[in-house]
């Protein structure tokens, strides 16, 4: 067999052409082959030769492609191999993603971009935890600019395998807290909290059973982010502690601003039904009455705290304490909501309701509010004949 003939590699041709595996003869775009085919022809980085441009003819080439390596970012392409996969994920987290975990005016940028990358490589939770958000992160720009094909199916599958990893490694390391570090865990519980919004927008991808639900989601990532902080204050740590927590506004500091009167009629009315629940029960077993006292101070704590949050918790600087308030509502007001009362899910969806205001212009929150209060009035409280309950479902969703 005759020697294969050598030819000069191409290193700056069209993506098409690195595809398939042929010589670009880099004219592009198009070049002349996907121009034959009839192919999308993309660079990475498009060819220039300054020599054959003038000053302001390289200026402009130069800034052609600053804008086509932006849009190659902008709409990533599946990698073939997991490994490649991960390389573009990171990369994507440390240009990109990781701003999503960023509180404005804390100053935690070089956390999340260098700081948590180099923790991830100690500890695999954060590690697959930063890799499930890059993805997706990824998936969410795939959407947004209507190329909902392979790749964006390939970055929502890998989102959840990740997360998976993620929750399950999270999980092992709370029960052995073995090599505990504290901003390794701070981190990802925040991270925990985009996560579980994240996930919501795909739901499609999951199954619809009753532990897939986005309510369920977000009851088992406040759930970890509570037992992050249980095992950091049983070690004589206080999360409050941490020199980036310290940095954060207090809750109770944030200015106020006046609410919408048709929200504050309608937590009015929502206290007034708690209250109801008080006067109702008092004829009851003891255990039952009880059990509805524990209830009603729940949710007049949860209530009182979401009123504060629409109040507070305005513009981008300040939603992100909005979108934490079921982590600050409290394990209890968490336990009612699992024993389906029906005022706690009420509530909850006038969560949504603020969550749906708030959240999007923030890729991870987008449709959150409506997705969760349209599964409430459906599942969870559908079937309620109470005609109290169902003038509060029609009041909610003609908020959202």
């Amino acid at each position: 067999m005759p020697p294969r003939r050598s030819h000069q590699k191409s290193h700056t041709g069209c993506l098409t052409c690195k595809r398939r595996r042929v010589k670009c003869d880099e004219a592009g775009p198009p070049c002349k082959r996907c121009e034959t085919r009839g192919a999308a022809c993309q660079y990475a980085i498009l060819p220039i030769r300054p020599s054959s441009l003038s000053g302001h003819e390289t200026l402009e080439a130069d800034r052609t492609t600053e804008s086509r390596v932006d849009a190659e970012a902008a709409c990533p392409f599946f990698p073939a191999k997991t490994r490649h996969l991960e390389l573009q994920l990171m990369h994507r987290w440390s240009t990109t993603t990781y701003k999503c975990c960023c509180t404005p005016g804390s100053g935690d940028e070089a956390l999340w971009q260098l700081t948590v990358p180099a923790l991830a490589l100690e500890y695999d939770f954060l590690l697959n935890g930063l890799l499930a958000l890059s993805a997706f992160e990824s998936a969410s720009v795939l959407m947004n600019h209507d190329r909902k094909d392979s790749n964006y199916d390939h970055y929502i599958h890998s989102a959840i395998e990740y997360q998976v990893l993620a929750l399950a490694n999270f999980r092992t390391q709370l029960v052995s807290r073995q090599c505990y570090d504290r901003k390794a865990t701070l981190c990802f519980s925040l991270m925990l909290m985009v996560l579980a919004f994240a996930s919501a927008r795909f739901r499609q991808y999951t199954s619809c059973d009753e532990q897939d639900s986005i309510l369920s989601t977000a009851i088992a990532h406040f759930e970890l982010v509570r037992g992050a902080v249980q095992v950091a204050e049983g070690d004589g740590d206080q999360i409050t502690d941490s020199e980036y927590v310290q940095k954060l506004t207090p809750f109770h500091d944030l200015p106020q601003v006046a609410v919408d009167p048709s929200i504050t009629k309608l937590i009015t009315e929502l206290g007034q039904l708690n209250d109801r629940r008080i006067v109702e029960s008092s004829q009851e077993l003891e255990e039952r009455r009880m059990q509805q006292i524990a209830f009603w101070e729940s949710c007049k704590k949860a209530l009182s705290l979401l009123q504060e949050c629409f109040q507070r918790c305005v513009g981008p600087v300040y939603r992100g304490y909005a979108l934490g308030w079921l982590n600050m509502a409290g394990e209890e007001y968490v336990q009612t909501i699992k024993a389906k009362d029906h005022t706690s899910l009420l509530i909850l969806m006038v969560w949504g309701v603020l969550v749906e205001r708030l959240g999007q212009d923030v890729w991870w929150a987008q449709d959150f509010g409506i997705s969760l209060v349209n599964e409430i009035s459906n599942r969870d409280l559908g079937t309620v004949a109470d005609e109290s309950t169902q003038r509060m479902i029609f009041r909610v969703q003609e908020l959202v």
